[in-house]
């Protein structure tokens, strides 16, 4: 059971879809790319959220009648789920972080002050939870990133949840007024220094007695927006895969992590020093499926774990495959990578892309009336 058809829904199905067992995708509604997939069985949800989330996920695993493996793609879902675990293990298989855990590392103020005090590579940083102590950020060498320490509250009122970077003192306290009126609580850190191709990332499973089954080490080649943005282009990044998977051991050893998640890093370029940005915790990535692409699936290590079947290790991958999130990204120039695979379009799953090019990227003009069709059901979800 994939919870959310987003992109990266669709490539957790597109990465599970080689195991050969049945997949289904939970959503809102048919308004995601995710839906339209052949390798997976759509079940809309009336609500997304909260306690009736967790009524309609044991609703759907009765009617199943199997306790199914269960990926979770959003921040939202994994706080939900963490939260409720008690009634959804039943039902469900899945593996978390201890419930503290997970909302320590959610939690970007939280984060940077445990990773201080166990010794992880993170910039240096002070959290303000009140405009007293704006006078903190005048210990930190500008320039410097502001960001909300629950990005919770502005997804919920569709506001920008995205880092900011301030070039100077002034503006970072000017930046940490407006966004502590939406956010509260902030996390203010020294800028790392370096190109976005300085930012790399690793993807992980561990096991639920913490063993770390799996890594994929990857280098982000297009952010938008740049510097603070998600991932529009990136590969893999096979000459990082000995230090990332030493870094994400360390990690995993040091706050007791369990289940699928991620490190994002970027190399510092006056010291040389790889740093955590922030972790993905409890879920998928944005471009988790790049790993498969190069050889490691890691939603199909969770399934075989989950389901106590022997976990195939993968090869070290090399850098063949680019994955861009959209045909709006073009790889920079140079890079001598065998093939771009588009996040949405694929020729043996060709729906997704068709439904998110023609109906979400263009304007809707004469589409309107087709598109309301479509997420009405009223035309066939398959050919």
């Amino acid at each position: 059971m994939v919870l959310g058809g987003s992109l990266n829904g669709l490539g957790v199905v597109r990465s599970l879809a080689s195991g050969g067992m049945p997949i289904f995708v939970a959503d809102k509604g048919r308004g995601c790319p995710g839906a339209w997939s052949r390798f997976a069985r759509f079940v809309r949800l009336a609500s997304v959220s909260g306690s009736a989330l967790v009524r309609e996920l044991i609703d759907l695993s009765i009617r199943i009648g199997e306790r199914p493996v269960l990926m979770l793609t959003a921040d939202a879902d994994v706080n939900t789920v963490s939260e409720f675990r008690r009634e959804l293990e039943p039902f469900f298989r899945f593996t978390l972080p201890e419930p503290e855990m997970v909302r320590t590392l959610y939690d970007k103020a939280q984060f940077q002050l445990l990773a201080e005090r166990e010794g992880l590579p993170v910039p240096r940083g002070v959290i303000l939870t009140d405009p007293s102590e704006f006078p903190l950020i005048r210990t930190l060498t500008p320039p410097l990133v502001i960001k909300p320490a629950d990005k919770a509250p502005l997804v919920a009122n569709q506001e920008n949840d995205r880092p900011v970077r301030a070039e100077n003192w002034g503006e970072a306290m000017a930046v940490a007024t407006r966004m502590m009126e939406r956010a509260g609580r902030l996390a203010v850190q020294e800028w790392i220094e370096g190109p976005d191709s300085g930012l790399c990332f690793s993807l992980f499973v561990c096991s639920s007695e913490g063993e770390v089954l799996a890594t994929f080490a990857g280098r982000k080649l297009v952010c938008v927006p740049p510097d603070v943005g998600i991932t529009a282009i990136c590969a893999a990044a096979p000459e990082l895969h000995e230090e990332l998977a030493l870094l994400t051991r360390q990690f995993a050893e040091r706050v007791g992590y369990k289940g699928i998640g991620g490190l994002e890093f970027k190399r510092d370029q006056r010291t040389g020093k790889l740093l955590i940005i922030e972790p993905t915790v409890g879920r998928t990535d944005w471009q988790e499926e790049i790993a498969t692409l190069c050889g490691v699936n890691l939603p199909l290590v969770v399934y075989q774990a989950e389901t106590s079947m022997a976990v195939e290790q993968s090869a070290r991958p090399g850098p063949r495959v680019m994955w861009r999130s959209s045909i709006l990204y073009r790889r920079p120039a140079g890079l001598g990578t065998a093939s771009v695979r588009d996040g949405y379009f694929r020729l043996n799953d060709p729906l997704p892309g068709l439904y998110y090019y023609a109906i979400e990227l263009l304007p809707l003009g004469t589409n309107k009336l087709f598109r309301w069709k479509l997420l009405k059901g009223k035309v066939p979800a398959r050919a």
